[in-house]
């Protein structure tokens, strides 16, 4: 009987044993779902920030791709890649001997044009200066036969009254008009003399042309001289920017074409890179691009610098999005600042945010503790739409009776803890919201409770309107 007895007792207390375990585990679980079913946080003070995203890639200020007017045979190279160059500085120069010739060539025809020239000018002085005696002569000769016509003339006459009067002989008459008639004549050859010297005027208006015809092809030398001495300075090609050689395709000994007489283009010997200002394009996304503009400050990034950060500045937005992928981007232009920028390379990857909006020292809570709806009636205050009540906790309800939201008259609400312990739902003014924070502009106090939003149902404000995302910038 005492086994019997002792061995009920045993039965007894490890059954009440078991009953205050299993009492207390479920206590303690029914205490954990109720201390996760009411997540809460504490209204704070802080900072928010408005950013976007984006990868995007290094590119300098310029990139000028360097090639040769001339053709020709690589001689010396004096840059490298990665050297820096000033502007005006040597890059490389080309076999001279060939446009060597054709200067000399030029030069001599030029002094030959100079010389025709001077012997033209030489023989127009002659003719001139002979054409001024020659009119001095004739002009002479018409006065002298002019004076000895009347002279002879004169003669004549009293001559011919001595005769009448039978003071002179028949041939003393003759012999007078016969110096008369040659006097005459002498005067009109004078006069034809001087007619001839009009015909050499004409002849050294002529010689005259010939000057200017000889002025010209002294110029057309002068031209060619030029262009050959272009070409031979050509073959000395100089760096046309301050920069960096970032590429050369070419060495001593290597052949190069024109790039202005090639039809394809000519030999892009190297290419320098302006690295006085260096710039981030970012490709951002249609759906964020709306709050970027000039001005908008911005963090850049690169892999190659883990921890580094860059500042920057939006300088320009791309007018017109790129497709690809079915996804539309902008190209962003960011300028990198700052006394280690010069660590980035071009072709660099890079992430950039930008830095569209932000706010100090602002009343912040959870944005999971936000709730967008319609306030207790169905219509927010000041906006119109049906009867009071009928569209239910903010929904309109068509003929089908399907209800479909009405996002307008939704407000923003959060619950509020209580210090007993109780809830109080209330209506605050939101602002800003980065998707994790949310500022509260009016509604709630700092150091206040608010309780986390659990149910997956409910419309938080930043989970978007009908489960899309939030429009407008923000996501990070």
């Amino acid at each position: 009987m005492k086994r019997v007895f002792f061995v009920l007792v045993l039965i007894l207390v490890a059954g009440a044993a078991y009953w205050r375990y299993d009492h207390g585990r479920s206590g303690t679980e029914e205490e954990g779902q109720s201390g996760s079913a009411r997540r809460t946080a504490r209204v704070e003070k802080g900072d928010i920030e408005i950013t976007v995203s984006a990868s995007g890639r290094i590119v300098p200020e310029r990139e000028v791709e360097i090639k040769s007017k001339a053709s020709g045979e690589v001689i010396k190279v004096m840059a490298d890649v990665s050297d820096e160059v000033e502007q005006g500085m040597l890059l490389f120069k080309l076999d001279p001997a060939d446009e060597e010739r054709s200067v000399a060539r030029l030069r001599a025809g030029l002094s030959m044009s100079k010389a025709k020239l001077a012997q033209v000018k030489l023989g127009i002085e002659a003719a001139e200066a002979k054409l001024k005696a020659d009119s001095a002569r004739a002009e002479a000769d018409i006065r002298s036969a002019e004076a000895e016509r009347a002279e002879y003339a004169a003669n004549l006459v009293r001559t011919r009254n001595l005769y009448e009067q039978k003071v002179v002989t028949r041939e003393s008459l003759d012999a007078a008009v016969t110096r008369e008639v040659q006097t005459a004549s002498a005067l009109e050859n004078a006069k034809l003399k001087l007619e001839d010297l009009k015909v050499q005027a004409l002849e050294l208006e002529r010689a005259r042309q010939e000057i200017e015809i000889a002025a010209a092809q002294v110029d057309t030398d002068s031209v060619a001289l030029a262009d050959a001495e272009q070409r031979l300075k050509e073959t000395e090609v100089f760096s046309p920017i301050d920069g960096v050689v970032s590429n050369r395709t070419i060495q001593e000994g290597f052949i190069v074409a024109s790039g202005v007489s090639n039809v394809g283009g000519g030999t892009t010997a190297m290419k320098v890179i302006d690295l006085s200002r260096i710039y981030a394009i970012a490709a951002v996304d249609e759906s964020d691009v709306s709050g970027v503009m000039p001005g908008v400050k911005a963090i850049v990034t690169a892999d190659a610098y883990k921890g580094v950060e860059f500042p920057g500045e939006v300088v320009r937005v791309a007018a017109t999005g790129s497709i690809a992928s079915n996804v539309v981007t902008f190209d962003v232009k960011v300028e990198v600042s700052g006394r280690r920028k010069r660590l980035l390379k071009p072709e660099m990857t890079t992430n950039v945010v930008l830095r569209i909006d932000g706010k100090k020292d602002v009343l912040l809570v959870p944005a999971a503790a936000v709730v967008r709806k319609a306030p207790p009636g169905g219509v927010a205050p000041g906006l119109e739409g049906g009867k009071r009540g009928e569209a239910g906790s903010g929904e309109n309800r068509p003929s089908d009776g399907i209800a479909s939201p009405d996002y307008r008259r939704r407000q923003s609400f959060v619950t509020v803890i209580r210090p007993g312990g109780g809830e109080e739902e209330r209506l605050v003014e939101t602002g800003l919201s980065d998707g994790a924070k949310m500022e509260i502009i009016s509604g709630l106090s700092e150091g206040e409770e608010v309780l986390l939003i659990q149910d997956a149902g409910a419309d938080s404000r930043w989970n978007g309107q009908a489960g899309r995302p939030p429009p407008g910038p923000g996501r990070r």
